[in-house]
């Protein structure tokens, strides 16, 4: 969704005006911005079926459209698009008035009868990583998935930042360094670092050779004779890698698959197997690093640090499921 600025635009500011309207464009992630620019054509097409406008929208049109999709969108889903609307109000500088106690306490109703807990991916566990990397076979997919589960997992990557990393540096790009002592992720943007700082993430090596994402990484490059590009590609059934980076939704994929041969191998039905392995998704590789070094008494401060958490109430989430049985009162209550 593109954002307005206002700027004087005589002839010789013209350019810079421009120019404030591309980089107003870039202040949100390319995801939310999509997002966005598809919430406000869903409103508007909304309106439009009712003879409404859609800019300026009225409070009331806005309320009913939240009224209207209350039983068929979920929560999370309106709420990111009455942000849309504001925003676009905003950004076309109108005034959009929702802070009226009608429209307050309407949408708290809406959001008391309507809201869900979030569906939460389950983390993928150590002990269930081994299980599942163990399936794999010693082939060129084979190998390119077990160091994608692996550095996705000790990294801590979110499933964007594991397609887009690439094996040598290059500008803007997200890149792996091998040093004697592992490896080191180079980030040039994330979800939580959105100005492009970038990070650095260190992967040492693990103490089990099935395991060790160093190794596996290496192994992967060197089987298919990768010095630049992306890290991760496509493979087709003939085995020609391709030249582009795996897709995000690749890497779910690749997770999901890779749990439910590792099911099946534990003697769960096709059937069964799928329906674990879909409890799984890409995110599942950095929970599940996050929950299993906080089993492990890993500290806080180092497991936020691995995950790149601004604040330290996001990652004590995942601290407290890793640790909901370390003295846990009613273990020690004798029964």
């Amino acid at each position: 969704m593109s954002t307005e600025v206002s700027l004087p635009a005589p002839t010789g500011l013209q350019a810079f005006a421009d120019q404030a309207r591309q980089y107003a464009d870039q202040s949100r992630a390319a995801n939310t911005r999509r997002a966005y620019a598809s919430d406000v054509r869903a409103f508007a097409n909304w309106c439009a079926a009712r003879g409404e406008p859609s800019l300026p929208a009225s409070p009331a049109a806005v309320l009913a459209y939240l009224i209207d999709h209350a039983t068929t969108l979920k929560v999370v889903t309106l709420q990111r698009r009455l942000a849309a609307i504001r925003e676009q109000h905003a950004a076309a500088g109108f005034d959009l008035e929702t802070s009226s106690s009608a429209f307050r306490d309407t949408w708290r109703g809406i959001k008391r009868a309507h809201g869900q807990p979030a569906v939460k991916k389950r983390p993928l566990m150590t002990v269930d990583l081994r299980r599942a990397v163990a399936t794999l076979p010693d082939t060129l997919p084979g190998r390119r998935d077990r160091a994608l589960i692996l550095v996705g997992f000790a990294a801590a990557l979110r499933r964007s930042e594991l397609a887009g990393l690439e094996v040598t540096r290059r500008d803007g790009a997200a890149w792996v360094e091998e040093r004697p002592d592992g490896l080191v992720v180079h980030l040039a943007r994330s979800k939580t670092d959105q100005s492009g700082e970038g990070a650095e993430i260190g992967v040492p090596y693990g103490s089990n050779m099935e395991t060790c994402p160093v190794r596996s990484y290496r192994a992967w490059l060197n089987a298919a004779h990768l010095t630049e590009g992306p890290a991760f590609r496509p493979i087709d059934r003939h085995g020609h890698i391709g030249t582009e980076a795996v897709t995000d939704r690749a890497v779910a994929r690749i997770v999901q698959r890779t749990v439910e041969a590792a099911a099946l191998a534990d003697g769960y039905s096709p059937e069964e197997a799928r329906q674990l392995a879909a409890a799984y998704a890409g995110h599942s590789l950095r929970s599940g690093l996050a929950t299993s070094a906080a089993a492990n008494d890993a500290p806080g401060h180092a497991i936020q640090r691995q995950l790149r958490h601004k604040r330290f109430d996001t990652t004590s989430g995942y601290i407290r499921s890793g640790q909901l049985f370390k003295q846990n009162p009613a273990g020690m209550a004798g029964l």
